[in-house]
């Protein structure tokens, strides 16, 4: 296990009229720079811009922000309050459970694995918000970043706005999905989607089951699916559908096949085979997955390599 240094900083909220601090007046802020294991922080933590923290089995009593340029992991943590990461920040969370919302910034990314998020995420402007079989309970949005949840859980909606990409592997999302603006487009692969699933203006490649990217199985959708004015090659092939399933104004036309609509069906015959979509373009989606998992693999390798560099929590 390693160890790490931190700083305590009581920030004193509110004087009595002596010039002194209560106990219930003084807000406690943790800086953290360095590793420690089997730690209490009582009150926030603060990682420093462009400082790089390591905590292992570790409970914080408050909010942890990643100021900008700073390196926070996390493993078999608790985070009592929100998780907050700031410009270029970057966040690792591993068997963690955050009990607030969990906002990026600007960030450089989250990656979260096998954790609990029990508030909402929020991505703004991001690079990434990377999720391996983490249970979130509210929801997930993200605005000009890139959205990949896999083998999870969406308690509410899931909804992304001008993405560069946004990848859907086997999760379940209880409310709606909604995938708009993405320059990379979307794909959504044996999943389960509850609500109504809206795909918009999306670019590249849209792939809503079985298609060139491999391992797509089919997809159960409870309500209405919708492709609007989508400009890259499309699929839905392969799916259940409970609701209706809608095309309009999609160039080229989305290939349609093998789905179970139990509503209505207005896209029928907008293609004939699956062939049509370009083998270039899935490799162009699955080589960028690929970019960003590596791009996850080396800040991490550089934030505990800084983080032990740091030094150790209670060095004399």
């Amino acid at each position: 296990m390693r160890v790490k240094r931190i700083v305590v900083i009581s920030a004193v909220a509110g004087l009595g009229a002596v010039g002194l601090a209560t106990p219930s007046q003084a807000a406690l802020t943790t800086v953290c720079d360095g590793t420690a294991s089997n730690v209490t922080v009582p009150g926030d933590l603060v990682v420093k811009a462009g400082a790089s923290c390591e905590l292992i089995d570790v409970v914080i009593q408050g909010n942890a922000t990643v100021r900008a340029d700073g390196n926070l992991l996390l493993e078999d943590a608790t985070v009592e309050g929100n998780l907050v990461v700031r410009p270029n920040g970057f966040a690792s969370v591993v068997d963690t459970s955050v009990a607030g919302n969990t906002r990026l910034n600007s960030a450089f990314g989250v990656y979260s694995e096998t954790s609990t998020h029990s508030g909402v995420v929020n991505s703004a402007d991001a690079g990434f918000y990377y999720s391996l079989g983490s249970v979130h309970g509210g929801n997930v949005t993200s605005a000009d970043g890139e959205t990949f949840i896999e083998s999870g859980r969406v308690a509410r909606n899931l909804t992304t706005d001008g993405d560069l990409l946004t990848d859907v592997y086997d999760t379940v999302v209880e409310r709606g999905l909604s995938i708009s603006g993405a320059e990379l487009g979307g794909v959504v692969c044996a999943s389960e989607i509850d609500g109504d699933a809206s795909f918009t203006g999306n670019s590249t490649l849209l792939q809503l089951g079985a298609g060139t990217v491999s391992d797509c199985a089919f997809n159960v959708f409870g309500g209405n699916v919708s492709l609007t004015d989508n400009t890259g090659p499309s699929s839905v092939v392969g799916n259940v559908i409970r609701g209706d399933l809608t095309c309009s104004g999609n160039d080229p036309a989305p290939v349609v096949a093998d789905n179970r609509v139990r509503g209505g069906n207005d896209c029928d015959g907008a293609a004939v085979s699956a062939r049509a979509l370009s083998r270039g373009v899935q490799a162009e989606v699955v080589q960028r997955k690929a970019q960003v998992r590596d791009e996850i693999e080396k800040r991490t390798v550089a934030s505990e390599k800084a983080a032990e560099e740091a030094g150790d929590a209670f060095a004399d």
